[in-house]
């Protein structure tokens, strides 16, 4: 693996197909080498990312907003400065439950692509 510097700031961010109000930009990708990728994601007020599951684990860091993250058969309220381990294989989604938008990291391990 060689260093890189990315800015976040600089690269396309999509609204995901598969959630609601869901905007995502992808930091570090599996090709990089950094065996992990990251993601930053932004949920908009009144949107989801509806419950799904991967096979790789995640982690994930919000960095600002209020969100319902829901694991498996647990509800829990979080905000600013919570941080979200999920196995893998296990069902997770996040809801928007504030009226500002959710900033939050999304680390995968091993590359979710």
């Amino acid at each position: 693996m060689t260093q890189t510097i990315i800015r976040s700031a600089e690269q396309e961010e999509d609204l995901h197909p598969d959630h609601q109000l869901y905007f995502v930009r992808d930091v570090v990708v599996a090709a990089t080498g950094a065996g992990l990728s990251l993601q930053r994601g932004r949920i908009e007020p009144g949107g989801e990312i509806v419950g799904h599951c991967h096979e790789q684990n995640l982690t994930v860091y919000i960095l600002s907003g209020d969100v319902t993250c829901y694991l498996g058969e647990e509800e829990n309220l979080l905000g600013a400065g919570s941080c979200v381990v999920v196995g893998a294989g296990i069902v997770h989604g996040f809801k928007n439950c504030g009226d500002k938008p959710v900033e939050m990291i999304l680390v995968f391990v091993p590359p979710a692509q």
